[in-house]
């Protein structure tokens, strides 16, 4: 599996659009928590890391975690 990184002092101010670049959602990213439930729903092979991740909103952490929970290609580690 491939690992992206986030960082959650980066994802303070727009985490959003910190996602959205960095896990290269598509353009039609709605930039709201049903979107990011989508796009995550169709990460494929990989392993996402959330560094520092008392730091991100609890709705978005929740979000992953869901996500993570209905999509078996999809690995999630927050530290």
């Amino acid at each position: 599996m491939n690992e992206i990184v986030l960082f959650g002092e980066d994802m303070k101010e727009d985490p959003h659009k910190y996602i959205k670049e960095t896990l290269d959602f598509p353009d039609y990213y709605g930039e709201n928590l049903d979107a990011l439930f989508d796009c995550l729903s169709e990460v494929y092979n990989k392993t996402i890391i959330i560094k520092d991740s008392v730091l991100v909103d609890e709705d978005i952490i929740q979000t992953f975690v869901d996500a993570n929970d209905e999509n078996p290609d999809m690995d999630l580690i927050l530290d």
